[in-house]
């Protein structure tokens, strides 16, 4: 069997080794746009960079989020969990009863920690100065998480391990049935191979990707195989990396700790998704 990249991942290097060639013209307006808040704080919603309504500010030792950063991210913790505790009521409305809204600088602003005691996940990140904001944990596959051990995998799933092919990977784990799944080589020819439901990369111990194939699967803001590249956008933001490699389209979602790969084929519907330990250099998060 031929295989590829988008087959059979062999690792970060690889995958890297993908997006190294283009970024620069890209990074260069990135780079000028950010020089003029350098002093500022990033804010991040689930890997997207907000761009309005403020900073995240420190006042006497405590963090804070604008207003309208509070309301964005409780709304999208709702989309997708309809247990929050302001459930059908306007989120402005639940702040304000609750007395939660406080004034900084003339700004009206929401604690982080109450952001979290309504299941928001919050952490702050140094050099440079970064709070990012998740309506859940997005490096997860249902029970399943970037970072796991093979005995937590193996206690989700019947998954049969092998070595890593001569690669720097421990194990390659194989779960469920096998898909065909075409692509076009280097030289222009397309080829055809196998993919099973879901593919675990072990490196050390932890689970350094997980890339599923079936729709049993989906990701924390619920995307799945099937889905189109305009469901994806409206579930995982509008800022992403594009690229096409061996004949499809693979976006990227940067995330903190990782990134999200969508990979499509010409008609955007997504064939196989993955879950990734790093960042493509350039776009860290």
């Amino acid at each position: 069997m031929v295989v590829c990249f988008l087959l059979w991942p062999a690792g970060e290097a690889d995958a890297r080794a993908l997006f190294q060639t283009d970024i620069e013209d890209a990074k260069q307006q990135e780079d000028s746009d950010a020089e003029e808040n350098r002093l500022h704080h990033d804010l991040y919603i689930d890997g997207q960079l907000q761009t309005y309504g403020g900073y995240p500010v420190f006042e006497n030792g405590i963090l804070y989020v604008s207003i309208q950063a509070a309301v964005q991210v409780m709304n999208d913790k709702e989309d997708i969990d309809s247990d929050v505790p302001y459930e059908g009521e306007s989120s402005f409305d639940f702040l304000e009863e609750h007395d939660y809204i406080e004034e900084v600088d003339g700004q009206e602003v929401v604690r982080v920690s109450q952001l979290q005691e309504l299941g928001i996940r919050a952490e702050w990140l140094d050099n440079p100065g970064r709070l990012h904001l998740e309506t859940a944990d997005l490096l997860t596959v249902g029970n399943m998480r970037i970072g796991d051990s093979m005995e937590e995998v193996n206690d989700q799933l019947d998954v049969e391990w092998k070595t890593g092919f001569g690669k720097t990977a421990d194990y390659i784990g194989f779960h469920g049935d096998m898909h065909e799944f075409t692509y076009t080589n280097r030289f222009g020819e397309e080829r055809s191979g196998e993919v099973p439901d879901m593919q675990i990369e072990i490196i050390n111990d932890n689970v350094t990707y997980m890339i599923f194939s079936s729709s049993d699967f989906e990701t924390a803001r619920g995307a799945a195989v099937g889905d189109t590249l305009f469901d994806v956008r409206r579930l995982h933001g509008s800022e992403y990396v594009e690229q096409t490699i061996d004949g499809k389209m693979v976006r990227i979602y940067h995330v903190n700790d990782g990134s999200l790969w969508f990979i499509a084929n010409q008609e955007e519907e997504v064939e196989r998704i993955g879950i990734w330990d790093f960042q493509i250099d350039g776009y860290e998060r």
